[in-house]
């Protein structure tokens, strides 16, 4: 009989031992047992991603009931720990008492029987008290504590946000990182507007009408969805007729001005939303140049190319701080989305917090700088370069802007007439760029620019 929490206690702790990406653990799991329900499926999923993403907070509810600290726990009792605890803080659905005892089963199971009593003992501790839990005080050092404990953030960030956002600007994007996120689909714009309303209507139907779908408001041809198991068996997906891409990445686009004919250079393309956005722009003319690093991000690349059917869109392996003379002056637009710190989608993607550092975000700058280095000519004369990050960090927007116009022929290019009617009172449009904020108008946190090359005349 499968035991649904001893699969999250495993992804738990491969991802802890192993340091792996935390979504791709999670989706091999669930591949493994395909055949289980849509709530099975689901309640893994809930479990594993709720207990990642609060385990500051969990670690730091253990801590207040627990002789034997968290650091100091042996990994299986420290994660079957962790899942419990955020199934009796943030799951009503489960009782507690099934919280306690199943952990006091997994922990036998696991040959572990002398800790079944501290194991027992620490849980039935927290559901005595977990109404009553001190956090660290709101005003004591700046906040920082508070929000760090609270919204499950490490410290020297929130600390880095307090200070160019202010408390309650920082509270507010810790927030909507908590907010469960829809799956955002962008379907093809091929598709007539009556091939698109029933491709809409076939999404609602499926599995008896449990997938919920709403429109975007920002851009006609997005879609949130939500309560979706394996997006893959949706209809229309293996037609091609939808890509997920966030609208926020889909903003891009839009703002380009692509126009039919366009040569259109994408460097940093996996998994190719934005390259297949801009191929769907070019109305079947003109060309795309999808590249990346690595022959994986390459073939995922490919393989939305060739399921959405786009002819006029080209993949290849490379390398985009090496210079390739054979595009010097070729785009249009040079689509730059590149490598960042990720800080804008830790909502999604919430093993960044973890991952990321001090050390790694000077690393990326560094990298960043050197790929505009050597693909900036890869730009017609006229030509546009679209700068994008999914991070808000302003080393890597709103100071990189700066450090483009400054040692490289860009000019910023005004994009007020290019966002959609509900983006247009932002005051940065006139200024060439876009920082959209986590959850401030339901996209990730996201950071969008366009840029003009200058003519040498000039």
């Amino acid at each position: 009989m499968i035991n649904e929490r001893e699969i999250v206690l495993n992804i738990l702790v491969e991802q802890e031992s192993k340091g792996l990406n935390r979504q791709s653990l999670i989706q091999d799991a669930l591949s493994q047992v395909d055949y289980l329900t849509t709530q099975q499926k689901g309640f893994i999923n809930r479990i594993c991603q709720g207990t990642i993403e609060r385990q500051i907070q969990i670690d730091y509810i253990l801590n207040l009931f627990s002789k034997t600290k968290t650091p100091k726990m042996e990994r299986i009792v420290r994660n079957t720990l962790r899942m419990s605890v955020y199934q009796i803080m943030f799951m009503d659905a489960v009782p507690d008492s099934a919280a306690v005892n199943e952990a006091v089963k997994l922990i036998g199971k696991k040959h572990m029987h002398g800790l079944k009593g501290f194991v027992n003992g620490v849980l039935r501790t927290v559901v005595r008290n977990k109404n009553e839990i001190k956090w660290p005080d709101k005003k004591a050092n700046s906040g920082i504590d508070y929000l760090s404990v609270y919204y499950s953030m490490p410290a020297w960030i929130c600390q880095k946000w307090i200070k160019a956002y202010g408390f309650d600007k920082t509270k507010e994007i810790l927030s909507a990182f908590m907010n469960v996120r829809p799956t955002i689909i962008r379907i093809d714009e091929r598709l007539t507007e009556a091939e698109q309303e029933e491709l809409v209507n076939e999404i609602k139907a499926y599995n008896d009408g449990q997938v919920k779908v709403q429109k975007n408001n920002l851009l006609p041809y997005a879609y949130e969805l939500s309560k979706t198991d394996n997006i893959r068996y949706l209809p229309g997906f293996e037609e091609g007729k939808w890509i997920v891409q966030d609208t926020s990445s889909m903003l891009v686009g839009e703002i380009a001005g692509i126009k039919p004919g366009n040569t259109v250079i994408d460097v940093c393309s996996a998994p190719g939303g934005k390259s297949l956005h801009a191929a769907s722009k070019l109305k079947n003319t003109g060309e795309v140049l999808a590249r990346d690093l690595t022959e994986n991000k390459c073939a995922l690349i490919r393989e939305n190319v060739y399921r959405m059917n786009y002819e006029n869109v080209s993949v290849e392996q490379f390398d985009a701080s090496e210079h390739d003379d054979s595009l010097e002056d070729k785009a249009d637009v040079l689509l730059c989305d590149l490598p960042c710190s990720g800080l804008g989608i830790i909502g999604r993607k919430s093993d960044i917090k973890y991952n990321v550092t001090p050390e790694s975000l000077e690393s990326v700058v560094k990298l960043q700088k050197k790929i505009l280095n050597t693909v900036w000519n890869y730009v017609k004369e006229g030509g546009t370069m679209m700068y994008s990050t999914c991070t808000i960090n302003s080393e890597e927007n709103e100071k990189m802007v700066e450090w483009i116009c400054e040692n490289l022929p860009f000019e910023r290019v005004s994009i007020i007439d290019d966002v959609p009617e509900d983006l247009r009172k932002v005051e940065t449009l006139g200024e060439g760029y876009i920082q959209l904020m986590p959850g401030e108008y339901g996209t990730d946190g996201f950071f969008i620019a366009k840029l003009r090359r200058k003519n040498s005349g000039r």
